[in-house]
């Protein structure tokens, strides 16, 4: 009697509906927000950012980005900075607060997979899957821990698909409305991480093409409001920025544009041999889920390579969209001089609908929600992806004990007891430690003593041009250094320019210099100079 009640419970469509949505609430919070705050901040990309948001609470400047008194950082918008500023407003001065804004649109961007998909297929229970899929992937989980751009440009990106996708499907008023906040997820994924938010486009432009559609799609007379929304939303900090700051304007053509697709300036793993890292980013950064593509590798050889398959495609929209928005993004990070693992994050969406596809071919049609069926057919998986979940959070609490001396917490504790009380000037030599900033350094400079330094818009100077303007502002400063090889070097191009100094050892190979300004000559270090 009892079991019947149960079920006849469980049949009711409005119930399991709120109990689904409560449970996947649930779930996406945990995932989230569980130890999101337990990590001291990490250089670089964590560092430099958090840095430059506190500095512009600081100074009261939420338009420019500045890290540091005096150094502008344009390499990214300003959407990174005002989600964290925006948790320190709510939850206080945390590393949870930091994290918080990543953390939710990471449950945002799972929740918007499973709503594309169920947009494609209109299957309740492969929506779900795949936004558990895309939650419990490594990659996805991961990234969301860690304040880079990527989280929250893969959120927009994710929605601008779901937009697109249901303006494909819809008319008349509908359509324009899909397509309108087309334009502004679009204008708000550039606001995130400039042109790249246009790289998942390319797959919607492929799929127009295919399907014929591109000129019915884009010459309407709502077009001119749609370029107007992504201008508003995307393009209005970069044209107030670039004549606001001098010399912005070819900064981002050069930082977000050809140097990252056609030049080898900065770095990230130039060349067609660089694409290699993306296939350990998508195999392993997919597990445990990627062990479904081996099973079922037969079945996906026999597609590819049937075609007969490849002329149906076209006939077949959701294969055909998914296909297009996994491939073209991938070939074109591919074939971008800049690649770096996190830059495949938006492929993780579709990824993890075309898993969710493949594995509910393995489940058999739920016909009634029936307590029954219910254990019958997801009761040992989900006891898999309970104890993976597990596993996954354990790991993300565990990083904040793994010993590095990127963590900043960590750093400034040891860093601390040396500092004087009255005002200072603490200058890092090529290894960054902007997160200082965070936990209270009063100001954080990067110098270098690379003839060829990363490219950043505000020009670094040099440790002897620093130390000049240490004598010539009578200024307390000193230097942090990491590595034995570069302490050596920083000590013999002070000794070499006759200046004395005293050094402090800390662990992980980091020590201060703190030079004996009484002791310097000024027209020797002039001269120098």
């Amino acid at each position: 009697m009892k079991d019947r009640v149960i079920i006849m419970f469980v049949k009711k469509p409005a119930i399991i509906g709120v109990v689904i949505a409560l449970f996947m609430v649930g779930c996406l919070s945990i995932l989230a927000f569980f130890f999101q705050g337990s990590r001291g901040i990490w250089q670089p990309d964590e560092g430099y950012y958090t840095g430059t948001a506190v500095t512009m609470m600081e100074k009261g400047t939420i338009l420019i980005p500045y890290l540091g008194e005096e150094e502008i950082f344009l390499d990214k918008p300003p959407m990174i900075y005002w989600g964290i500023i925006t948790g320190l407003k709510i939850f206080g001065h945390s590393e949870f607060a930091v994290r918080f804004f990543h953390g939710l649109c990471f449950a945002i961007t799972a929740l918007a997979v499973g709503g594309l998909s169920y947009s494609m297929f209109r299957d309740r229970w492969l929506a779900i899957v795949s936004s558990f899929i895309y939650a419990t992937m490594v990659i996805p989980f991961f990234a969301a821990n860690f304040v880079t751009p990527d989280t929250i440009l893969t959120l927009w990106t994710t929605l601008s698909a779901l937009f697109f996708w249901n303006s494909t499907k819809t008319q008349g008023k509908k359509k324009i409305v899909w397509q309108m906040l087309l334009c502004a997820a679009v204008g708000l994924g550039f606001l995130a991480k400039g042109p790249a938010a246009l790289i998942p486009c390319g797959g919607m432009l492929v799929f127009l093409v295919v399907r014929k559609e591109m000129f019915r799609y884009f010459l309407t007379r709502w077009s001119l409001l749609g370029i107007f929304i992504f201008v508003i939303t995307g393009l209005s900090w970069y044209i107030w920025v670039g004549f606001k700051i001098p010399g912005a304007f070819s900064y981002f053509l050069d930082n977000q544009i050809f140097g990252r697709l056609i030049t080898e300036k900065y770095n990230r793993n130039p060349g067609l041999t660089g694409a290699l890292i993306y296939l350990p980013v998508l195999v392993f950064g997919s597990l445990p889920w990627s062990a479904i593509w081996l099973e079922k590798k037969g079945m996906v050889k026999s597609s590819l390579f049937n075609g007969q398959w490849w002329k149906d495609l076209s006939q077949k929209p959701q294969q055909l969209f998914l296909m297009c928005y996994f491939f073209i993004p991938l070939i074109v990070l591919c074939l971008a001089s800049s690649k770096l693992g996190l830059y495949a994050l938006p492929v993780f969406a579709p990824l993890a609908i075309t898993t969710a596809k493949l594995w509910m071919e393995k489940v058999p049609q739920i016909e009634s929600y029936s307590l029954t069926c219910l254990s019958k057919s997801f009761a040992h998986p989900v006891k898999l992806v309970g104890c993976w979940v597990l596993l996954l959070l354990t790991a993300k609490f565990a990083l904040a004990f793994y010993p590095t001396p990127n963590n900043m917490k960590i750093a400034w504790a040891q860093i601390k007891p040396y500092l004087p009380s009255s005002d200072y000037e603490l200058c890092t030599i090529d290894e960054r430690a902007d997160g200082l900033l965070f936990y209270g350094a009063r100001e954080v400079e990067h110098l270098t003593d690379e003839s060829d330094p990363y490219p950043t818009f505000t020009k670094r100077e040099t440790v002897l041009e620093e130390m000049q303007e240490f004598v010539e502002k009578d200024e307390n400063g000193f230097f942090l250094v990491i590595e034995d090889d570069e302490i050596e070097e920083a000590v013999k191009v002070l000794k070499n320019s006759g200046i004395e100094c005293r050094i402090v050892h800390l662990p992980y190979q980091r020590a201060i210099i703190f030079p004996q300004l009484q002791l310097i000559d000024k027209k020797l270090l002039d001269i120098k100079i």
